[in-house]
């Protein structure tokens, strides 16, 4: 996919969707930056994904600090001159019902889902419109394209994720590309957790006309796709990975 030597920053990259990405990135011999919260977990990626390749850097810190994110990508472009690529992934989801949310609440689910990535788009993009090459690839949901109860406020976030592509995107052009990906269930970490039951995950699959849970690679792979130059005339494109789920109106089932 033409992203040998290509330095890619994936934020979230500790566990599920973020560690896929980065993984498969490594495969083709790109060289990855990691980001997340949690320190513990992103050593514990960092020591597993350099077994693929040593090309990883890990950088522990909170996506939603402006300080500590330039002070991570400055690090990057002092090391290797330049990013190419951009993937914000990191997810926050704080649930409630919005009669019991406090305002304190609600924007907390938009730190890291959209004024993360925010900060990451607002630092990089000048030094990628100024070298005339990039992509970036903002990570949304499913959820931000429904209405859903109890996760108001990450859906709110996510929905503005996707209207923030496309205005990056017009905004970037003509040399820099900005795209979204938006995935239905798949196996995470966080999915695992939600399905408190088997009963429950039967159900959720019986739901999607696939019929099954999508994977991290499943998700990965569109990534990769859109950082790659196989992508050069896509821009400003929403893509649904979500097994058909938000296609099927279900009428009568």
């Amino acid at each position: 996919m033409n992203l040998k030597d290509k330095v890619i920053y994936v934020t979230g990259a500790s566990l599920g969707i973020g560690y896929e990405i980065a993984s498969e990135l490594l495969k083709q011999d790109a060289k990855v930056v990691i980001t997340a919260r949690n320190k513990e977990n992103l050593d514990k990626a960092k020591n597993t994904l350099s077994k693929i390749s040593n090309n990883v850097q890990a950088h522990a810190f909170d996506i939603s600090d402006e300080n500590e994110l330039k002070k991570s990508m400055n690090n990057v472009y002092d090391h290797f001159g330049k990013i190419d690529g951009l993937v914000n992934n990191a997810p926050s989801i704080h649930p409630g019902m919005i009669k019991d949310m406090s305002l304190s609440q609600w924007k907390t689910n938009f730190k890291a889902n959209l004024e993360g990535a925010f900060l990451t788009t607002n630092y990089v993009l000048p030094k990628m419109m100024e070298q005339k090459s990039g992509s970036i690839v903002n990570i949304s949901s499913v959820a931000g394209t429904k209405g859903i109860s109890f996760i108001s406020a990450y859906a709110a976030a996510k929905s503005a994720l996707i209207n923030f592509s496309k205005s990056c995107a017009i905004e970037a052009a003509p040399n820099v590309r900005v795209n979204c990906v938006i995935p239905g269930a798949i196996e995470t970490p966080s999915f695992s957790a939600a399905m408190m039951t088997d009963e429950m995950l039967e159900s959720t699959k019986n739901t999607i006309p696939l019929k099954r849970i999508g994977k991290p690679i499943e998700v990965a792979n569109a990534v990769m796709f859109l950082l790659s130059d196989l992508a050069s005339y896509i821009t400003g494109a929403d893509l649904i990975i979500d097994g058909g789920k938000t296609a099927d109106l279900n009428a009568g089932n």
